[in-house]
């Protein structure tokens, strides 16, 4: 069986616009290289997707203006996932100007950047920005560890029907070890039906045996937790290159996926059919 997937999380960018990459904090082995909308169709063709959304990297409402220009100019992408700046008293109009685009499909917060993560996820700004997306017919998308799944839990619970997906498993930090604590505060917010997660970004070692065990262990809490109606496959490309090269993640994956006797039906609403309704 091979499925054809929608990629729900891949990033552009350019050198030449002068823009900070935060993933280069974390991996040096990105620092100084571009990833250009052309460089995505091998990757995609590596691992077997046939288009993607495309999310905002740097943190500024510019860069996510310039991903609703690349949406408009390149076929590869399906839709963006912007950003606005949520400590900026003019974030409902940075909201109003992207959601006027027909290629915009909703936000990213990221709390991590703040000097207050709680703070920012529990902000009348982040309230009243969630209102704005379900008003749209948006989502929001939050790239939150285990400790702010309270705030997280907070936002999606009052808002039933706005579709709220959890970026990278929730950030688990891969240690066997600590699986235990990060699929109990999982489990909360996996109680709320509208809540979604992406499954990419694991901190993957590049070694195709330690990862497959990380995988397996946490994929099945997903699909314990969740259920294939509610994960969403992404590659978190060009992130994950630093880690491995882009088909390491389909491989584990499809791997996972069948030694848990996942039917296809449910592996398609991972790949590609919950994304067809998401984005």
């Amino acid at each position: 069986m091979s499925i054809t997937a929608i990629d729900t999380h891949v990033h552009v960018w350019d050198r030449t616009r002068g823009e900070t990459f935060i993933a280069e904090r974390q991996f040096p082995a990105l620092a100084g290289k571009a990833f250009l909308p052309e460089d995505l169709p091998p990757v995609l063709a590596e691992t077997r997707a046939e288009s993607a959304v495309l999310v905002h990297g740097p943190a500024t409402v510019k860069h996510a203006l310039h991903c609703l220009n690349l949406c408009h100019r390149h076929a590869v992408f399906r839709s963006v996932i912007g950003w606005v700046d949520l400590r900026d008293p003019d974030c409902s109009n940075q909201l109003a100007q992207q959601a006027r685009d027909p290629a915009f499909r909703g936000l990213r917060f990221t709390p991590l950047l703040d000097d207050d993560p709680e703070g920012y996820l529990r902000s009348k700004a982040a309230r009243q920005t969630c209102d704005a997306l379900r008003d749209h017919g948006a989502l929001v998308e939050v790239l939150a560890p285990p400790m702010l799944f309270g705030a997280v839990e907070a936002l999606a619970g009052e808002r039933p029907d706005l579709p709220v997906v959890l970026a990278h498993f929730g950030l688990p930090d891969g240690d066997p070890a600590h699986i235990g604590g990060w699929r109990s505060a999982l489990a909360d917010l996996a109680r709320l039906p509208n809540v979604h997660v992406k499954v990419s970004g694991l901190p993957l070692s590049g070694d195709p045996a330690q990862d497959r065990v990380m995988t397996t262990a946490h994929l099945n809490v997903l699909l314990e937790l969740f259920g294939p109606e509610r994960m969403l496959y992404a590659s978190n490309w060009p992130v994950a290159t630093a880690l491995a090269p882009p088909g390491h993640w389909r491989m584990l994956l499809d791997a996972a996926l069948q030694a848990a006797n996942v039917p296809e039906s449910d592996q398609l609403a991972i790949f590609r059919g919950n994304a067809l309704q998401l984005y």
